[in-house]
């Protein structure tokens, strides 16, 4: 599984599997995309975000927030999409099922093979939420993380 490096500012960030990556920013994606969101470049964003979910991205899936964002108003935005996020996964409990994870729409065959597997637990997306959240807020200090995540297919 092919890894990329997310990182936001001063070459801060961790390193992730980008199957894994294209799950966080399923969720993103689908919060970002509600009305009460307003970012400068929205539909450049969400298109991104697409690509991405959607596997166009494979083997250089990096975020491309510093070229969408104007400034600390649209990191604030983000900062409310990723909160909600955060909330939403916890109240899907420990894990997210098969079932919803098969539900999700990519043209990524790998991706859909990867999650057909067995459930996949909340708790490593938060991890990953909490560390983009650190990231827009300043706090984040790593430049060589490995987000590994705790789940095998």
């Amino acid at each position: 599984m092919a890894t990329t490096f997310i990182d936001y500012k001063d070459d801060k960030g961790f390193y992730i599997a980008e199957t894994f990556m294209q799950l966080v920013t399923h969720y993103i994606y689908e919060e970002a995309r509600k009305e009460q969101y307003i970012f400068s470049n929205k539909e450049d964003i969400l298109e991104d975000m697409e690509w991405d979910i959607n596997g166009i991205h494979a083997g250089y899936l990096v975020l491309m927030w510093h070229e969408y964002f104007n400034g600390a108003p649209d990191e604030q935005v983000m900062l409310r999409v990723l909160g909600n996020v955060k909330k939403t996964l916890q109240d899907k409990g420990a894990q997210i099922s098969v079932a919803e994870l098969m539900s999700i729409k990519t043209e990524d065959h790998v991706l859909q093979y990867i999650l057909n597997k067995k459930p996949f637990p909340t708790a490593e997306l938060i991890r990953v939420i909490d560390a983009l959240t650190q990231m827009l807020e300043g706090t984040w200090e790593s430049t060589n993380y490995d987000m590994d995540l705790n789940w095998r297919y």
